[in-house]
């Protein structure tokens, strides 16, 4: 059945174990699997260090707060996860590449010091949103549009006093 299908296949010689193509396949194979296992810690850190400037913003409530420590929880278990399984696949390389200590992720605050990011497919410590200046000004505009909203609550509540007092003072007066 296999000599049939070589046959029509018109496969010439069979690729032998330590043969240059079995070996080029065997690096792809490596470097495909090595990527694989970047992309998935690349994206759980992206993910902590959104969900850890969203738990340091002001104005974020108790129960968002634990949400966020929460799902800090799970990323952490999850990257720590994502940290072996790229530790085994760079040691497979050649040449190898440096391996990754859960201590060097969690003292992480911004993009810019991911430095793993580089050996990623691309490299998105250069796009804007991963500037630490851009993600301040983000944060600084959605505080802003906060403020905003919080004065038309305000201007509302200072109404709503001062007809609670204007009433307050017509009753006591009829009172007396």
């Amino acid at each position: 059945m296999t000599a049939h299908v070589e046959i029509q296949l018109a496969v010439e010689a069979q690729w032998e174990v330590g043969g240059p193509e079995y070996n080029e396949f065997k690096m792809e194979a490596c470097i495909c699997k090595y990527c694989a296992a970047l992309d998935e810690l690349e994206c759980l850190v992206v993910m902590h260090l959104f969900e850890l400037s969203k738990l340091l913003l002001s104005g974020t409530g108790y129960k968002l707060r634990q949400q966020i420590s929460t799902a800090l929880q799970w990323h952490s278990e999850a990257i720590r996860n994502a940290i072996n399984q790229y530790n085994m696949q760079a040691v497979a390389l050649t040449p190898l590449h440096l391996k990754i200590l859960w201590k060097d992720i969690a003292d992480y605050s911004f993009l810019g010091e991911f430095d793993l990011l580089r050996h990623s497919h691309a490299d998105i410590r250069s796009n804007d949103w991963a500037k630490p200046t851009h993600q301040e000004a983000t944060n600084k505009f959605f505080k802003l549009r906060h403020a905003h909203e919080e004065v038309k609550r305000l201007n509302v509540e200072v109404c709503r006093l001062c007809t609670a007092i204007h009433t307050e003072e017509l009753q006591t007066s009829a009172i007396i």
